[in-house]
């Protein structure tokens, strides 16, 4: 695999903030975060490290498991190997153009989750404009796992609002955006009130999803999922 030079990335060292609000730590309380849009060398580098963490969690296992011919099965069930070998210098290598925008949530503990949007994207309901989501990823300590404690809840519904809330906005775009799910995702996508659109899935197998003017505008009422 061919090494990613990420010295390209210090042009990007300025990221804006867009956004701030509370989110919940998994104790109950709620800690102040703020959304940054733009690329920087230390949030890249930082999103690649979170390989880091989940490869801690499978040796731990691992070194740990009695049943070695089915670790394999309940590891998958636990962590979400779909993104485990993301390189996010890799993305930000060929995500770096205009219609391409990125969007981090930060709080002291440092970045917690990512959004890549393209737009803009016609809506498969009515046809208006709305943006596409690229890549949605939380970092993996802020997921449900019974291998490890999760340190913040609803990293992913929250950094979807401030997005969609950007797009309204800044682009006037509709409410309402639109993604392709890797299968381990789908059940939290259709609990947002997005859904399915068969003929438009991936041939990777991945799932298109879309939610509707209505359902969006409800999404942001609700409190996290």
């Amino acid at each position: 695999m061919p090494i990613i030079d990420t010295d390209f990335l210090d042009a990007f060292s300025s990221p804006k903030i867009i956004g701030n609000g509370l989110v919940a730590k998994n104790n109950g309380k709620s800690i102040p975060y703020s959304i940054e849009l733009g690329l920087s060398k230390s949030s890249i580098l930082e999103c690649n490290g979170w390989k880091d963490f989940t490869t801690k969690i499978i040796l731990q296992y691992v070194v740990n498991v009695s049943e070695i011919n089915n670790y394999r099965d309940i590891l998958q069930k636990y962590i979400m190997f779909e993104d485990y070998k993301w390189s996010w210098s890799k993305k930000a290598v060929f995500y770096n153009t205009s219609e391409y925008n990125w969007f981090f949530l930060r709080t002291s503990d440092g970045v917690q989750g990512v959004c890549l949007t393209y737009h803009p994207r016609k809506s498969v309901f009515q046809s208006v404009n709305i943006f596409y989501i690229k890549y949605l990823s939380s970092a993996p300590w802020n997921r449900n796992s019974s291998l490890h404690d999760r340190q913040y809840k609803g990293i992913g519904t929250e950094i979807l609002k401030q997005v969609q809330f950007y797009f309204i906005k800044k682009h006037h775009y509709n409410h309402g955006f639109c993604l392709h799910s890797i299968p381990q995702a789908q059940d939290y996508y259709e609990k947002l009130g997005m859904v399915n659109i068969p003929e438009q899935n991936d041939e990777d197998g991945l799932f298109f999803y879309e939610i509707s003017k209505e359902n969006a505008i409800s999404f942001m009422e609700t409190n996290n999922v």
